[in-house]
């Protein structure tokens, strides 16, 4: 076979898909599936060497028509009334967190006294074995000391929050 009997061939089912593709390529700037990607390539060049890469007013509104005809609609806005979104779990939320603090203090059943006790002041001699230790001196001193002052102070909280 020689080019010239490959040219008086008639065209196969496949090739006339394709040319239909171009075609519509070419037309509308978009294409199916289907069309080789050297074909999509031509097609570009072609589109853009026609007419120098611009396109014309009418062409212009054409090609924004279709897009806006096939676009996906827009998904409509939230309500500006949907507040109660938000604040019914944030209400939800204080309202537990309130039930459940009154119910810790309901647990505690136990009597607080009104007032705190009254302690006793340390004695003077307490005062001077103190300064007497931070100088160096008898620590055995400070010792006795405490001793009768802590005895006082723990028979004074004993009075007063004894159960």
């Amino acid at each position: 076979m020689s080019e010239d009997d490959d040219m008086e061939l008639e065209p196969t089912e496949e090739e006339l898909r394709e040319a239909a593709a171009l075609a519509h390529a070419l037309d509308r700037g978009s294409t199916k599936e289907g069309l080789p990607d050297d074909a999509l390539q031509m097609a570009a060049m072609l589109r853009y060497g026609a007419g120098d890469g611009e396109l014309d007013e009418e062409r212009s509104d054409a090609i924004l028509e279709e897009a806006l005809r096939t676009a996906r609609p827009r998904r409509p806005r939230a309500e500006k009334g949907a507040w109660w979104r938000w604040l019914v779990p944030a209400g939800l939320v204080t309202a537990a967190a309130a039930a459940a603090l009154i119910g810790v203090l309901a647990m505690n059943t136990g009597e607080t006294p009104a007032t705190a006790a009254a302690l006793p002041e340390p004695p003077s001699a307490l005062l001077q074995a103190q300064a007497a230790a931070a100088a160096g001196d008898d620590p055995e001193a400070l010792d006795r000391a405490m001793e009768a002052h802590r005895a006082a102070v723990l028979e004074r909280l004993g009075e007063r929050y004894e159960r």
